[in-house]
């Protein structure tokens, strides 16, 4: 397996990224000591172990998202898989505050707290109600998501302007641009997308799933 990603830890958050790895198709790998259940993607075994790592393909992976519960131990993962493939895109897990800069400094590109994120939707739901409620109906619906969308080189979508693409007829809006590391919130109407471009749109599931198949 090549250009994969691979998932270690097997607990709440880890169930949930696999079942959003599998709903978009994405190749990947688990790595678990305890997981209760059996699947034949899954490698019993400790992520902290360097030999685990690369039965799991760590090597010829493409990202590796961390979501153990210790974030010592998500220090170390990050230290040693950085050191197997420079170029990993390393995802990780924390589940204190104080522990994200150490596990930046050992390699993550990026690190998300539950709980500072979770702070956060708190804080809105005390200062911006409707907001908060937006947040709230776009996590847990399942007719509803804020997705991810690669545009080809291949892609009908390549080169044309976002008014021209007619999205908003078929409930998609267009929330930001990702290009070259950079995030283009809001663009207008007049912006070309180019490939490589990543669109960041909200609607419904199905939709964002046709979109996908016919322009990613």
């Amino acid at each position: 397996m090549r250009n994969h990603t691979i998932v270690c830890g097997y607990g709440y958050h880890g169930r949930k990224i696999v079942a959003a790895l599998e709903e978009a198709g994405i190749p990947h790998v688990i790595i678990d000591l305890e997981a209760e259940e059996e699947r034949e993607n899954l490698i019993r075994g400790d992520a902290k172990d360097e030999e685990v790592l690369l039965r799991a393909g760590i090597k010829e992976a493409k990202e590796i998202l961390i979501a153990v519960s210790n974030d010592v131990d998500t220090v170390f993962i990050a230290l040693l898989a950085r050191n197997l493939n420079p170029n990993l895109r390393i995802v990780a897990k924390a589940d204190r505050l104080a522990s994200m800069k150490k596990i930046y400094l050992a390699g993550a590109n990026k690190v998300i707290s539950p709980y500072v994120i979770g702070g956060r939707l708190l804080a809105r739901a005390v200062a911006k109600p409707i907001v908060a409620e937006f947040f709230q109906r776009v996590t847990i619906a399942e007719d509803l998501e804020v997705a991810q969308v690669g545009i080809g080189e291949d892609s009908k979508l390549a080169g044309k302007r976002i008014k021209d693409m007619d999205l908003a007829s078929r409930g998609i809006a267009i929330l930001a641009v990702y290009r070259a590391g950079e995030l283009v919130p809001n663009p207008p109407a007049e912006f070309q997308v180019e490939a490589g471009d990543h669109l960041i749109v909200l609607g419904s599931s199905e939709e964002i799933m046709k979109l996908r198949g016919r322009h990613s």
